[in-house]
């Protein structure tokens, strides 16, 4: 039951506590949207696990894989927003930034938290597992706040050398690894095949050591991919930078008076 804790942090709760770290670093301060949207992101799964068994009926009982999978998607295109806003040189409406990045951890609070509440009920009636569980959370709850403190520092310190760009890449890189984590869950429901392996890099770091818990929630690290995990890998991270080096030349302000 502690490890099984411990685990559990380290793969649904550490997430949450990356993309949190990275958009507070990434955004003019303030608190208030962060608070927003954890109450939402709160209330939203409450409400997913409460309804998880009319949701997997749906699209021909694969409404869970499905609907898990679309979440990761929202929250990849809503970092394609914030890089909209990076290429802006004069950014106007704050309040629609910290809207997306609100949505951003309200959706991953809605697909990473529920499991959490599903965890947590099961095993809140068994008497002889409250100690070991307690503990467990202990353990997951400080390894998780002091990563997320050293990748805030990190953050931070890109940003002020390379100003926001940095942190934003940050983000990218982390929801195209989460995008690429929740493809298992397309193979689940036979919508692609993943059984081409691209390579195996086991004997580097394998997927059950603690780097490579650590590596597979920063940017998606996998010690046997499959082609198709590569493919959207290196396509939903290369696209948007490309996009962002064309925009932002040409939406520099114009000097100097009209002829």
């Amino acid at each position: 039951m502690l490890i099984n804790t411990v685990i559990l942090f380290l793969r649904d709760a550490l997430p949450i506590f990356v993309l949190v770290v990275y958009l507070y670093a990434h955004l003019p301060e303030s608190k208030l949207w962060l608070g927003l949207s954890f109450v939402a992101g709160a209330l939203l799964s409450l409400v997913y696990v409460n309804q998880i068994h009319a949701i997997g009926q749906w699209f021909d009982d694969k409404g869970i894989e499905l609907s898990l999978w679309m979440s990761h998607v929202f929250v990849y295109l809503l970092t394609l927003i914030l890089a909209y806003q990076l290429s802006r040189y004069h950014v106007s409406n704050k309040h629609g930034v910290y809207c997306v990045a609100g949505l951003m951890v309200s959706l991953t609070l809605v697909s990473n938290g529920s499991n959490f509440i599903v965890y947590f009920e099961g095993y809140l009636n068994q008497s002889n597992v409250m100690q070991p569980m307690l503990l467990g959370t202990f353990l997951g709850l400080g390894i998780c706040l002091s990563l997320a403190v050293l990748l805030y520092l990190a953050a931070h310190w890109l940003k002020q050398r390379f100003g926001p760009l940095a942190t934003w890449l940050l983000v990218l890189i982390y929801v195209t690894g989460q995008l690429v984590n929740a493809l298992p869950l397309l193979v689940q429901v036979d919508v692609i095949d993943a059984s081409t392996t691209a390579w195996s890099s086991q004997h580097i770091v394998s997927n059950e050591l603690e780097f490579g818990h650590l590596f597979r929630v920063l940017f998606g690290y996998h010690a046997s991919p499959s082609i198709a995990q590569v493919t959207v890998y290196i396509f939903a991270l290369l696209i948007p930078i490309a996009a962002l080096y064309w925009l932002r030349p040409n939406s520099a302000p114009q000097t100097g008076n009209p002829p």
